[in-house]
């Protein structure tokens, strides 16, 4: 199997792990949903994946487009580096199509961070792993998903 993708995940102590998107066994959809599930909100609470460049094998290499979730498995957001049509990379959080409810929600990483976020971007382990399967296939993010540009400082 051809590595094509690396990946970083936190795995607790505010360590992060990096390596290749490899299924050992089971279906690439199984692999992500695993990772995605074991998501925590506290050790376990950040996964992201990447293309790597054209003959990079080197699994740190960060191409210029990603896929990101942090929280837990059962409240994450998720978002997205993608080339739009105008060939700029952009930073986007992804969200459904729906009416954003009265509320934000707390998407919690540890004990001390936290950040709230639209109802309408807040998604379980099962959603973000068709999200995430998607872009490992396409380098982008399908509809039904709306797109909230996110601007960093220094952008």
């Amino acid at each position: 199997m051809q590595l094509t993708h690396g990946a970083r995940r936190a795995i607790g102590g505010g360590h992060m792990m990096f390596g290749h998107v490899q299924p050992i066994r089971g279906s690439l959809a199984d692999y992500l949903l695993n990772i995605l599930a074991g998501m925590d909100g506290e050790d376990h609470n950040l996964y992201s994946i990447w293309r790597l460049p054209p003959g990079v094998s080197d699994f740190t290499a960060m191409g210029d487009t990603f896929i990101q979730a942090a929280g837990s498995a059962q409240a994450m957001a998720v978002e997205a580096r993608i080339r739009t049509n105008d060939g700029a990379t952009h930073l986007f959080a992804l969200g459904r199509k729906e009416p954003v409810g009265a509320e934000p929600t707390t998407i919690r990483l540890d004990d001390e961070h936290s950040f709230d976020i639209p109802s309408n971007e807040v998604f379980t382990a099962e959603e973000a792993a068709v999200i995430f399967l998607t872009f490992y296939t396409t380098d982008t993010v399908s509809q039904p998903y709306q797109l909230r540009e996110i601007h960093l400082g220094g952008e």
